[in-house]
Protein backbone atom coordinates (compact mmCIF):
# COMPACT_ATOMS: atom_id res chain seq x y z
CA UNK A 1 0.00 0.00 0.00
CA UNK A 2 1.37 3.51 -0.62
CA UNK A 3 2.61 4.84 2.46
CA UNK A 4 1.22 8.68 2.76
CA UNK A 5 3.62 11.30 4.65
CA UNK A 6 2.87 14.81 5.24
CA UNK A 7 5.12 16.89 4.69
CA UNK A 8 4.48 20.55 5.84
CA UNK A 9 2.21 21.54 8.68
CA UNK A 10 1.34 25.04 10.02
CA UNK A 11 -1.16 26.54 12.51
CA UNK A 12 -2.54 30.02 13.28
CA UNK A 13 -1.85 31.31 16.69
CA UNK A 14 -5.32 30.38 18.19
CA UNK A 15 -7.35 32.94 19.07
CA UNK A 16 -9.70 33.69 22.64
CA UNK A 17 -13.82 33.87 21.77
CA UNK A 18 -13.98 37.98 21.26
CA UNK A 19 -10.26 38.22 21.00
CA UNK A 20 -7.46 39.56 18.86
CA UNK A 21 -9.04 37.47 15.84
CA UNK A 22 -12.82 38.27 16.07
CA UNK A 23 -12.88 40.25 13.58
CA UNK A 24 -11.09 38.09 11.00
CA UNK A 25 -13.30 36.23 9.04
CA UNK A 26 -12.46 32.51 9.27
CA UNK A 27 -12.00 31.80 5.46
CA UNK A 28 -8.73 34.82 5.87
CA UNK A 29 -7.81 32.63 8.86
CA UNK A 30 -7.50 29.19 6.25
CA UNK A 31 -6.09 31.74 3.71
CA UNK A 32 -2.97 32.52 6.35
CA UNK A 33 -2.74 28.46 7.18
CA UNK A 34 -2.59 27.89 3.81
CA UNK A 35 0.16 30.59 2.82
CA UNK A 36 1.83 29.37 5.79
CA UNK A 37 2.36 26.05 4.87
CA UNK A 38 3.50 26.78 1.52
CA UNK A 39 5.82 29.52 2.55
CA UNK A 40 7.65 26.86 5.09
CA UNK A 41 7.20 23.39 2.37
CA UNK A 42 9.15 25.89 -0.49
CA UNK A 43 5.96 24.20 -2.70
CA UNK A 44 4.50 26.33 -5.17
CA UNK A 45 0.50 26.66 -4.95
CA UNK A 46 0.62 24.79 -8.16
CA UNK A 47 1.67 21.42 -7.24
CA UNK A 48 -1.29 21.08 -5.10
CA UNK A 49 -4.03 18.81 -6.73
CA UNK A 50 -6.77 19.38 -4.25
CA UNK A 51 -7.76 21.11 -1.02
CA UNK A 52 -10.35 19.47 1.64
CA UNK A 53 -10.82 21.54 4.87
CA UNK A 54 -13.33 21.56 7.76
CA UNK A 55 -15.46 23.71 9.25
CA UNK A 56 -17.74 23.55 11.09
CA UNK A 57 -19.39 27.11 11.63
CA UNK A 58 -19.85 27.91 8.15
CA UNK A 59 -22.71 30.55 8.36
CA UNK A 60 -22.33 34.04 6.93
CA UNK A 61 -18.85 32.16 5.03
CA UNK A 62 -20.33 32.09 1.76
CA UNK A 63 -20.27 29.09 -0.72
CA UNK A 64 -17.67 26.60 0.00
CA UNK A 65 -15.25 28.57 1.80
CA UNK A 66 -12.59 26.45 1.51
CA UNK A 67 -12.45 27.23 -1.95
CA UNK A 68 -11.86 31.13 -0.39
CA UNK A 69 -9.35 30.27 1.89
CA UNK A 70 -7.13 28.62 -0.84
CA UNK A 71 -7.52 31.14 -3.60
CA UNK A 72 -6.35 33.60 -0.99
CA UNK A 73 -3.95 31.40 0.13
CA UNK A 74 -2.07 30.86 -3.29
CA UNK A 75 -3.16 28.21 -4.53
CA UNK A 76 -4.27 28.41 -8.44
CA UNK A 77 -7.82 28.83 -9.11
CA UNK A 78 -7.90 25.38 -11.47
CA UNK A 79 -7.59 23.77 -8.23
CA UNK A 80 -10.59 22.10 -6.66
CA UNK A 81 -11.78 22.72 -3.15
CA UNK A 82 -14.08 21.00 -0.77
CA UNK A 83 -15.40 22.03 2.44
CA UNK A 84 -15.38 19.34 5.13
CA UNK A 85 -18.38 18.88 8.40
CA UNK A 86 -18.13 15.68 10.64
CA UNK A 87 -17.94 17.99 13.45
CA UNK A 88 -14.92 17.70 15.85
CA UNK A 89 -12.61 15.29 13.68
CA UNK A 90 -13.16 17.03 10.32
CA UNK A 91 -9.32 18.35 10.23
CA UNK A 92 -8.77 14.52 10.57
CA UNK A 93 -11.21 13.37 8.21
CA UNK A 94 -10.02 15.97 5.39
CA UNK A 95 -5.95 13.97 6.36
CA UNK A 96 -7.61 10.93 5.88
CA UNK A 97 -9.87 11.77 2.84
CA UNK A 98 -6.66 13.25 1.01
CA UNK A 99 -4.89 9.71 1.80
CA UNK A 100 -7.38 7.85 0.40
CA UNK A 101 -7.86 10.16 -2.99
CA UNK A 102 -3.64 9.61 -3.24
CA UNK A 103 -3.90 5.87 -3.14
CA UNK A 104 -6.86 6.10 -5.36
CA UNK A 105 -4.44 7.91 -7.77
CA UNK A 106 -7.03 10.59 -8.11
CA UNK A 107 -4.32 13.09 -6.67
CA UNK A 108 -0.49 13.34 -5.69
CA UNK A 109 -0.84 16.22 -3.47
CA UNK A 110 -3.50 17.39 -1.51
CA UNK A 111 -3.36 20.35 1.25
CA UNK A 112 -5.70 19.92 4.17
CA UNK A 113 -6.76 21.03 7.80
CA UNK A 114 -9.53 23.32 8.46
CA UNK A 115 -10.84 26.71 10.07
CA UNK A 116 -13.08 28.23 12.46
CA UNK A 117 -13.93 31.10 13.40
CA UNK A 118 -16.49 31.12 16.81
CA UNK A 119 -16.26 34.40 17.23
CA UNK A 120 -18.01 35.40 14.14
CA UNK A 121 -21.03 33.16 14.50
CA UNK A 122 -24.10 34.99 13.22
CA UNK A 123 -26.95 35.29 15.12
CA UNK A 124 -29.96 34.25 13.37
CA UNK A 125 -33.83 35.06 12.30
CA UNK A 126 -35.27 32.04 11.23
CA UNK A 127 -38.69 32.82 10.79
CA UNK A 128 -38.03 36.77 9.22
CA UNK A 129 -38.04 35.43 5.63
CA UNK A 130 -41.46 34.48 5.69
CA UNK A 131 -42.82 35.70 8.31
CA UNK A 132 -41.63 38.90 8.13
CA UNK A 133 -41.51 42.22 10.56
CA UNK A 134 -45.77 42.69 12.25
CA UNK A 135 -46.52 43.91 15.52
CA UNK A 136 -44.55 42.77 17.97
CA UNK A 137 -41.19 40.73 19.51
CA UNK A 138 -38.80 38.64 17.33
CA UNK A 139 -36.61 35.99 18.89
CA UNK A 140 -33.04 36.32 17.99
CA UNK A 141 -31.67 33.06 17.85
CA UNK A 142 -27.97 32.43 18.62
CA UNK A 143 -26.23 30.80 15.92
CA UNK A 144 -24.56 28.74 18.73
CA UNK A 145 -27.70 26.71 19.46
CA UNK A 146 -26.27 24.24 16.30
CA UNK A 147 -24.40 22.87 19.00
CA UNK A 148 -27.39 21.41 20.46
CA UNK A 149 -27.36 17.53 19.11
CA UNK A 150 -30.98 17.32 17.33
CA UNK A 151 -30.38 13.70 17.79
CA UNK A 152 -30.45 13.80 21.36
CA UNK A 153 -31.88 17.79 22.11
CA UNK A 154 -28.82 17.86 24.09
CA UNK A 155 -25.69 20.33 23.91
CA UNK A 156 -22.36 19.09 24.26
CA UNK A 157 -22.11 20.56 28.05
CA UNK A 158 -24.67 18.15 28.92
CA UNK A 159 -23.18 14.85 27.40
CA UNK A 160 -20.14 15.82 29.18
CA UNK A 161 -22.46 15.45 32.45
CA UNK A 162 -23.79 12.49 31.58
CA UNK A 163 -20.02 10.99 31.02
CA UNK A 164 -19.05 12.60 35.06
CA UNK A 165 -21.95 11.01 36.20
CA UNK A 166 -21.69 7.54 34.74
CA UNK A 167 -18.03 7.43 35.32
CA UNK A 168 -17.75 9.35 38.74
CA UNK A 169 -15.91 11.74 37.77
CA UNK A 170 -15.49 14.52 40.01
CA UNK A 171 -15.53 18.49 40.10
CA UNK A 172 -12.27 18.37 41.63
CA UNK A 173 -10.71 15.74 39.26
CA UNK A 174 -12.00 17.68 36.10
CA UNK A 175 -10.41 20.90 37.46
CA UNK A 176 -7.21 19.47 38.73
CA UNK A 177 -7.11 17.99 35.07
CA UNK A 178 -8.02 21.47 33.67
CA UNK A 179 -5.41 23.26 35.51
CA UNK A 180 -2.66 20.84 34.24
CA UNK A 181 -4.11 21.73 30.49
CA UNK A 182 -3.13 25.17 31.41
CA UNK A 183 0.36 24.59 33.24
CA UNK A 184 1.76 22.19 30.56
CA UNK A 185 0.51 24.78 27.83
CA UNK A 186 1.88 27.82 29.79
CA UNK A 187 5.60 25.63 29.41
CA UNK A 188 5.69 24.70 25.81
CA UNK A 189 4.38 28.31 24.92
CA UNK A 190 7.89 29.36 27.51
CA UNK A 191 9.81 26.99 26.18
CA UNK A 192 9.15 28.25 22.47
CA UNK A 193 7.84 24.41 22.00
CA UNK A 194 4.94 25.71 19.69
CA UNK A 195 6.75 28.14 17.53
CA UNK A 196 7.21 25.80 14.98
CA UNK A 197 4.09 25.42 14.50
CA UNK A 198 2.61 28.69 14.45
CA UNK A 199 2.45 31.39 11.47
CA UNK A 200 1.39 35.43 12.81
CA UNK A 201 -1.36 36.33 11.38
CA UNK A 202 -1.49 39.88 10.21
CA UNK A 203 -4.71 41.59 12.00
CA UNK A 204 -6.18 45.21 10.67
CA UNK A 205 -6.36 47.94 13.21
CA UNK A 206 -8.74 50.53 13.06
CA UNK A 207 -5.36 53.35 13.19
CA UNK A 208 -2.08 52.19 12.20
CA UNK A 209 -0.51 49.46 11.07
CA UNK A 210 -1.68 45.94 11.41
CA UNK A 211 -0.97 43.87 14.34
CA UNK A 212 1.41 40.75 13.77
CA UNK A 213 -0.73 38.59 16.14
CA UNK A 214 1.72 35.37 16.63
CA UNK A 215 0.97 33.40 20.05
CA UNK A 216 -1.67 31.76 21.66
CA UNK A 217 -3.69 34.26 23.60
CA UNK A 218 -6.21 31.00 25.20
CA UNK A 219 -3.67 29.97 27.79
CA UNK A 220 -4.30 31.37 31.39
CA UNK A 221 -0.62 31.05 32.82
CA UNK A 222 -2.30 31.62 36.54
CA UNK A 223 -5.03 29.16 36.75
CA UNK A 224 -5.43 27.27 39.78
CA UNK A 225 -7.60 24.11 40.87
CA UNK A 226 -8.41 26.52 43.81
CA UNK A 227 -9.72 29.35 41.31
CA UNK A 228 -11.28 27.17 39.12
CA UNK A 229 -13.55 24.83 41.57
CA UNK A 230 -14.95 28.73 42.76
CA UNK A 231 -16.76 28.48 39.47
CA UNK A 232 -20.32 27.67 38.74
CA UNK A 233 -21.64 24.90 36.69
CA UNK A 234 -22.76 25.77 33.58
CA UNK A 235 -25.24 23.21 31.81
CA UNK A 236 -26.77 21.59 35.83
CA UNK A 237 -27.42 23.15 38.68
CA UNK A 238 -25.77 20.25 40.53
CA UNK A 239 -23.61 19.67 37.20
CA UNK A 240 -19.80 19.68 37.64
CA UNK A 241 -19.15 21.43 33.65
CA UNK A 242 -17.39 24.67 33.89
CA UNK A 243 -16.32 27.22 31.81
CA UNK A 244 -13.05 26.41 33.37
CA UNK A 245 -13.10 22.67 32.59
CA UNK A 246 -14.36 22.88 29.28
CA UNK A 247 -12.78 23.84 26.03
CA UNK A 248 -12.50 27.26 24.68
CA UNK A 249 -14.97 28.81 22.26
CA UNK A 250 -11.99 30.36 19.65
CA UNK A 251 -10.98 31.28 16.45
CA UNK A 252 -7.94 29.47 14.04
CA UNK A 253 -7.05 27.65 11.36
CA UNK A 254 -4.45 24.70 10.74
CA UNK A 255 -2.58 23.46 6.89
CA UNK A 256 -1.00 20.24 6.27
CA UNK A 257 0.53 19.47 3.04
CA UNK A 258 -0.16 15.31 2.25
CA UNK A 259 1.62 13.02 -0.28
CA UNK A 260 2.93 9.96 -0.89
CA UNK A 261 6.81 9.11 -0.01
CA UNK A 262 7.71 8.31 -3.54
CA UNK A 263 6.40 12.00 -4.03
CA UNK A 264 7.47 13.68 -1.59
CA UNK A 265 11.22 12.56 -3.00
CA UNK A 266 10.31 13.92 -6.55
CA UNK A 267 9.60 17.48 -4.80
CA UNK A 268 12.70 17.06 -2.56
CA UNK A 269 10.85 17.63 0.13
CA UNK A 270 11.29 15.70 3.49
CA UNK A 271 8.27 13.95 5.22
CA UNK A 272 7.47 14.87 8.69
CA UNK A 273 5.33 11.89 9.71
CA UNK A 274 3.61 9.41 7.87
CA UNK A 275 0.29 7.79 8.40
CA UNK A 276 0.26 4.12 10.31
CA UNK A 277 -3.37 3.91 10.21
CA UNK A 278 -6.48 5.57 11.20
CA UNK A 279 -10.26 4.53 12.29
CA UNK A 280 -13.42 6.33 12.55
CA UNK A 281 -16.69 5.09 14.23
CA UNK A 282 -19.84 6.13 16.12
CA UNK A 283 -21.64 6.16 19.46
CA UNK A 284 -24.64 6.84 21.20
CA UNK A 285 -24.95 11.01 21.42
CA UNK A 286 -26.14 11.37 24.58
CA UNK A 287 -22.28 10.56 25.40
CA UNK A 288 -20.48 10.87 22.36
CA UNK A 289 -17.29 12.00 24.55
CA UNK A 290 -16.42 8.04 24.74
CA UNK A 291 -15.95 7.97 21.35
CA UNK A 292 -12.09 8.22 21.25
CA UNK A 293 -12.42 4.86 23.69
CA UNK A 294 -14.22 3.44 20.43
CA UNK A 295 -11.98 4.79 18.09
CA UNK A 296 -8.62 4.12 19.10
CA UNK A 297 -8.54 0.44 19.92
CA UNK A 298 -9.46 0.25 15.62
CA UNK A 299 -6.99 2.08 14.74
CA UNK A 300 -4.06 0.62 16.97
CA UNK A 301 -5.53 -3.06 15.35
CA UNK A 302 -5.02 -1.79 12.28
CA UNK A 303 -1.12 -0.47 12.71
CA UNK A 304 -0.95 -3.55 14.72
CA UNK A 305 0.03 -2.44 18.05
CA UNK A 306 -1.31 -1.40 21.29
CA UNK A 307 -0.85 1.41 23.70
CA UNK A 308 2.21 0.01 24.81
CA UNK A 309 3.68 0.76 21.49
CA UNK A 310 2.68 4.78 21.45
CA UNK A 311 5.54 6.99 22.58
CA UNK A 312 2.70 9.93 22.91
CA UNK A 313 -0.67 10.62 22.60
CA UNK A 314 -3.04 13.35 21.81
CA UNK A 315 -6.58 13.51 23.05
CA UNK A 316 -8.76 16.43 22.03
CA UNK A 317 -9.84 17.87 25.27
CA UNK A 318 -13.08 19.11 24.20
CA UNK A 319 -14.20 18.38 28.13
CA UNK A 320 -11.99 17.23 31.09
CA UNK A 321 -14.91 14.99 32.07
CA UNK A 322 -14.81 13.57 28.51
CA UNK A 323 -10.62 12.83 28.45
CA UNK A 324 -11.21 11.64 31.97
CA UNK A 325 -13.73 8.90 30.91
CA UNK A 326 -11.69 7.99 28.03
CA UNK A 327 -8.89 7.40 30.82
CA UNK A 328 -10.85 5.18 32.38
CA UNK A 329 -12.03 3.04 29.89
CA UNK A 330 -8.51 2.61 27.96
CA UNK A 331 -6.30 3.05 31.11
CA UNK A 332 -2.81 4.97 29.15
CA UNK A 333 0.02 6.48 31.14
CA UNK A 334 -1.62 10.16 31.50
CA UNK A 335 2.19 11.52 31.73
CA UNK A 336 2.26 10.76 27.43
CA UNK A 337 -1.18 12.77 27.27
CA UNK A 338 -0.93 16.12 25.72
CA UNK A 339 1.70 17.12 27.22
CA UNK A 340 1.88 20.69 25.82
CA UNK A 341 -1.85 20.95 27.09
CA UNK A 342 -4.83 20.27 24.98
CA UNK A 343 -8.06 22.31 23.98
CA UNK A 344 -8.82 23.18 27.47
CA UNK A 345 -5.95 25.90 27.60
CA UNK A 346 -5.78 26.12 23.48
CA UNK A 347 -9.07 26.42 22.44
CA UNK A 348 -10.97 24.26 20.20
CA UNK A 349 -12.50 25.71 16.76
CA UNK A 350 -13.83 23.07 15.84
CA UNK A 351 -13.15 22.46 12.15
CA UNK A 352 -9.49 22.34 13.28
CA UNK A 353 -9.28 20.17 15.89
CA UNK A 354 -8.83 17.11 14.19
CA UNK A 355 -5.80 18.36 12.26
CA UNK A 356 -4.04 20.35 14.90
CA UNK A 357 -3.85 17.97 17.54
CA UNK A 358 -2.00 15.90 14.89
CA UNK A 359 0.72 18.85 14.00
CA UNK A 360 0.57 19.43 17.57
CA UNK A 361 1.86 15.68 17.88
CA UNK A 362 4.05 15.68 15.08
CA UNK A 363 6.17 18.37 17.22
CA UNK A 364 5.83 16.61 20.74
CA UNK A 365 7.28 13.73 18.90
CA UNK A 366 9.81 15.70 17.43
CA UNK A 367 11.00 17.65 20.61
CA UNK A 368 10.82 14.81 23.23
CA UNK A 369 12.55 11.66 21.37
CA UNK A 370 9.22 10.48 20.13
CA UNK A 371 8.60 7.92 17.49
CA UNK A 372 4.88 6.57 17.17
CA UNK A 373 2.12 8.84 18.28
CA UNK A 374 -1.66 8.55 18.57
CA UNK A 375 -4.15 11.25 18.54
CA UNK A 376 -8.52 10.74 19.11
CA UNK A 377 -11.22 13.09 19.03
CA UNK A 378 -14.58 12.62 19.72
CA UNK A 379 -17.39 14.81 17.89
CA UNK A 380 -20.99 15.98 18.15
CA UNK A 381 -22.78 13.49 17.30
CA UNK A 382 -21.30 10.75 18.52
CA UNK A 383 -18.57 10.80 15.79
CA UNK A 384 -14.98 10.02 16.44
CA UNK A 385 -11.69 9.53 14.91
CA UNK A 386 -8.29 8.33 15.65
CA UNK A 387 -4.94 8.08 13.97
CA UNK A 388 -1.44 6.48 14.70
CA UNK A 389 1.50 8.69 13.46
CA UNK A 390 5.23 7.80 12.93
CA UNK A 391 7.49 10.61 13.27
CA UNK A 392 10.06 11.07 10.00
CA UNK A 393 11.77 14.68 10.62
Amino acid sequence: MTDIVVVGGIRTPIGRFGGALKDVAAYDLGAAAILGVLKKTGLPGKVIDDVILGSCRQAGNGPNPSRTAMVRGGIPEDVPALTLNMACPSGMRALTLASQAIRLGEAQVVLVGGFDSMSTIPYLLKDARWQGFKMGDKVLQDGWSDSIDPLCNLGMGETAENLAEKYQISRREQDEFAASSHQKAARAQDEGWFDEEIVPVSVPQPKGDPLAFGRDETIRRDTTVDRLLKLPPVFRKDGSITAGNACQMSDGAVALVVTSRSKAKDLGVKPLFSLLSYAQSAVDPRFMGEGPAATIPLALNKAKMTLADIDFIEVNEAFAAQVLANERILKWDRERLNVHGGAIALGHPTGISGARILLTLYHILRLHAGETGLAGICGGGGVSMAAVVRREG
